[in-house]
C-alpha cells in the first residue's frame, strides 16, 4: 500500500491550491491547507511503511510517448527523502493561513512544488524524472517571484530560473549517456566504460549541484531564499535542496564500484562549500540571507558525508560507507527540520516588524516569546550543539573521520575542517540570535513587534520539538538508517555513544532551563554606561561588530564585504559615514560581469530576429530539412563505415 498512498498524496498536493484559487475566500484557504495536511499524512504513512518493512515497490504504465513509460518506484532511499517534503509542505500550508492571506497563486504553486518534488523522488524513468523536475523548477520560480513588483525579487527569480535550467540541460546530457549505457530510459544499475561513467558522474554532480546549492553553483540560492515568502523559503531550503542531494545519491547507487577519485571530488566540494558558506553567513546583514548561506554550509556537510561513503565503497571500507551514508541521510532529515524552523521563525520576525536587516531588530524575545524560543532551538541545532538533532548526525560524520584516521588515511583531515565549520556556525547563530532577539529594540518597528497568531506559532512548536527529540533519544532513527543503508554498522558504531549523547543532551537542556529561570528572576537595573548620561540602543553591539574581525580580517579578500568609510576630519567635524555592502562574491564578481560581456557580444546577432513571421517560419522549415537530411544520411554513413 505504500506506493498508492504516496501517489494519492502527490495528486492531492497537485490540486490543493484549486479551492483557494477558485473561491478566493478564507474558507478556500482553509480547505487548501486541509488538503495539504491530508496529503502529507498519506505520504508519510506510505514512506514510514517502506522504512519499517524495507524492500521496494514498483509500478509501470505504458505511455503513448515514444519510448516512455510511467514508471514509479519507492524504496528506502526514496522514502527517506519523502519525509521532509511532506512534513514541510504541511507546516508551510498551516503557516500560510496567517502569514499571507489572499495569495491563492502562492497556494497553487506551493502544492505543485510539493507534488513535483515527491514525483522526482519516486520516478523510475528518465522522462518521468525530467517532467517532474521541470514542474518543481517552474513552480519554485513563480513562488520566488511572488512579490514581483520588487526589482530585487524579479532579479532573484530570473537568476534562479537560469541556474535551474542550466542544471536541467546538464541532466539531459547525463540521462542521454545513461540511455546509451543501459539501452533504456528506465533508471537502474549501469555497466559502462570508465570514460562514460566519469562523464555521467561529472554531469550528475553539476546538474544536481545547481539544485542543491553546491559551491560555486550556489549563486542563485541566497537571493532566492531571501526574497521568497518565508514559508516558501522553508520549503526551498528544507526540501528542494535535498531533492538535488537525492538525485546525486540515486545516480551514485547505479554504480557498484565507483572510483576513489569520485569520493575525493565530493569531499573537496563538500568541505569547500561548508567552510566558505558559513564564513559568508557570519558577514550577512540580512537575516534570511544568513540562513540561506547556512543552508549551503549544511549541504556541504551532507556532501562531505557522501564523499566518505563513496571512498569507503571504492576502498572496501564498509564501516566508512555505513557511517558516511548514515550521517548524510540523518543530516538531510535534521537540516530539513531546523532550517524549516529557522526560516519560519524569520518569517514571523518579518511579519511582526517588516524588517529583515539584522541591525534594525533587537529585543524581540520579550515581545515574541514563542518565536524567539523556537528560533533559539533552531539556532542550537544549526550550530550542532548537544541536545539538538544536528549534533547526532555530525557525531556520525566525526566517527567516520575517526575510522579513517585509524587506517592512517588523509581523509581524516576533513574532520578538522568540519570542526572549524562547526565553530563558525556557533559564531554565526550566536550573532543572529543575540542581535535579533536579545538586548534592546534598535528601531521603532522592533519596539512595536507583537507575537504572531496560532497558525504561525503551531508549525514552529512542532518543528522545535522535532529538533530536540533526536538529541534526547539518539537511537530514534537508527533502525530506519539501517534499512536505508542496508547495513547495521552505523547502529553498531553509534550504540556505545548513545547513553553519553543522551546524558549530554539532557544536561545541556537542563543548564539552558536553569539559566533562563535565573535570568527571568534577576533584577532589571541599568548597566554601566561608561559615563554617558543618556545611553541608547545605538550603543549596543551591531551584527557587523560581532563578525567584523572574522569577515573583514581573516577571510580572503575575494569573500570580504565592501566597506566605505568617510572618517570625521578637523576639530569640529560635520559628520561621518560608514557603509558596508555585502554581495554574493561568485555571482556579483565572477558570473554576472562575464554574462554581461557575453550579452553584449550576443547582441550583434539581433539582425537574425527581424520580428517577421514568414522569416521565423523559414527558420523552422530549414531546421526540419536539416533534421530530415541527418536522419537519412546518418544510416548511410554508418553503412559506409
Amino acid at each position: 500500500m505504500s506506493l498508492p498512498l504516496v501517489v494519492a498524496s502527490i495528486v492531492l498536493l497537485a490540486v490543493s491550491g484549486v479551492p483557494a484559487l477558485v473561491t478566493r475566500t478564507r474558507a478556500g484557504e482553509w480547505v487548501s491547507s486541509a488538503i495539504v495536511v491530508a496529503a502529507a499524512i498519506l505520504g508519510l504513512a506510505g514512506a514510514a511503511d517502506v522504512l519499517a518493512r524495507g524492500g521496494h515497490v514498483k509500478a509501470a504504465v505504458t505511455w503513448d510517448l515514444p519510448g516512455a513509460t510511467l514508471a514509479l518506484r519507492i524504496d528506502p532511499l526514496a522514502a527517506a527523502f519523502l519525509l521532509p517534503i511532506f512534513i514541510l509542505s504541511a507546516c508551510a500550508a498551516v503557516y500560510a493561513l496567517d502569514y499571507a492571506r489572499d495569495q491563492a497563486r502562492v497556494r497553487c504553486f506551493l502544492g505543485l512544488l510539493g507534488a513535483g518534488m515527491a514525483s522526482v523522488v519516486v520516478a523510475a524513468h528518465a522522462m518521468v524524472f525530467l517532467i517532474a523536475w521541470e514542474i518543481m523548477a517552474v513552480a519554485a520560480f513563480f513562488l520566488i517571484a511572488t512579490n514581483d513588483d520588487d526589482g530585487e525579487v524579479r532579479s532573484a527569480a530570473w537568476m534562479y530560473l537560469i541556474a535551474t535550467h542550466v542544471g536541467t540541460l546538464t541532466l539531459l546530457a547525463m540521462f542521454a549517456l545513461l540511455r546509451s549505457a543501459r539501452g533504456t530510459f528506465l533508471l537502474g544499475s549501469v555497466g559502462a566504460p570508465a570514460t562514460m561513467t566519469a562523464a555521467i558522474f561529472v554531469l550528475a554532480l553539476a546538474g544536481f549541484g545547481f539544485k542543491a546549492g553546491v559551491m560555486p553553483l550556489h549563486f542563485w540560492l541566497p537571493g532566492a531564499h531571501a526574497n521568497a515568502p518565508s514559508h516558501v523559503s522553508a520549503l526551498l531550503s528544507g526540501a528542494m535542496l535535498k531533492v538535488g542531494v537525492y538525485g546525486l545519491l540515486r545516480v551514485l547507487s547505479f554504480f557498484t564500484a565507483p572510483p576513489a577519485w569520485w569520493g575525493v571530488v565530493l569531499l573537496v566540494f563538500g568541505l569547500a562549500s561548508a567552510i566558505t558558506a558559513i564564513a559568508l553567513a557570519v558577514g550577512q546583514s540580512d537575516l534570511k540571507r544568513a540562513l540561506a548561506y547556512s543552508s549551503i554550509e549544511n549541504i556541504g556537510v551532507i556532501l562531505t558525508a557522501i564523499g566518505v561513503a563513496v571512498l569507503g565503497r571504492a576502498t572496501a571500507h564498509p564501516l566508512w560507507v555505513a557511517l558516511g551514508m548514515g550521517a548524510a541521510i540523518l543530516h538531510v532529515w535534521n537540516h530539513s527540520l531546523f532550517k524549516g524552523l529557522l526560516f519560519l521563525a524569520a518569517g514571523s520576525v518579518l511579519h511582526g516588524t517588516h524588517r529583515r536587516r539584522i541591525d534594525d531588530l533587537g529585543g524581540l524575545l520579550g515581545r515574541m516569546p514563542v518565536t524567539g524560543t523556537t528560533f533559539f532551538v533552531g539556532a542550537a541545532a544549526a550550530a550542532a550543539l548537544p541536545g539538538a538533532n544536528a549534533f547526532l548526525s555530525e557525531a556520525l560524520l566525526y566517527l567516520g573521520f575517526f575510522e579513517a584516521a585509524r587506517d592512517s588515511s588523509a581523509v581524516a583531515l576533513g574532520g578538522a575542517v568540519i570542526a572549524l565549520t562547526g565553530a563558525l556556525a556557533v559564531v554565526c547563530f550566536v550573532r543572529l540570535a543575540g542581535i535579533v532577539f536579545l538586548g534592546a529594540p534598535r528601531t521603532e518597528a522592533a519596539e512595536r513587534a507583537t507575537e504572531t497568531r496560532w497558525a504561525m506559532r503551531l508549525p514552529l512548536m512542532i518543528l522545535a520539538i522535532a529538533c530536540i527529540a533526536p538529541g534526547i533519544w539518539p537511537t530514534l532513527f537508527v533502525r530506519s538508517l539501517g534499512v536505508i543503508i542496508g547495513s547495521g554498522d552505523a547502529a553498531s558504531a553509534l550504540a556505545p555513544f548513545a547513553l553519553p549523547l543522551r546524558i549530554t543532551a539532557l544536561a545541556t537542556i537542563a543548564l539552558a532551563a536553569m539559566l533562563l529561570i535565573r535570568v527571568r528572576r534577576s533584577p532589571r537595573v541599568m548597566t554601566w554606561d561608561c559615563g554617558y548620561a543618556a545611553p541608547s540602543a545605538r550603543m549596543q553591539y551591531t551584527g557587523r561588530s560581532i563578525g567584523e574581525w572574522l569577515t573583514e580580517r581573516l577571510t580572503p579578500g575575494f569573500f570580504r564585504p565592501t566597506v566605505e568609510v568617510a572618517a570625521p576630519r578637523g576639530l569640529f567635524p560635520a559628520g561621518a559615514t560608514l557603509a558596508v555592502r555585502v554581495d554574493e562574491p561568485f555571482a556579483d564578481r565572477v558570473y554576472l560581469p562575464r554574462a554581461r560581456r557575453w550579452a553584449k557580444r550576443a547582441a550583434r546577432l539581433r539582425w537574425v530576429q527581424q520580428g517577421r513571421l514568414p522569416l521565423y517560419l523559414l527558420y523552422i522549415f530549414l531546421t526540419l530539412l536539416a533534421a530530415i537530411a541527418w536522419s537519412v544520411a546518418g544510416p548511410v554513413l554508418e553503412r559506409l563505415r
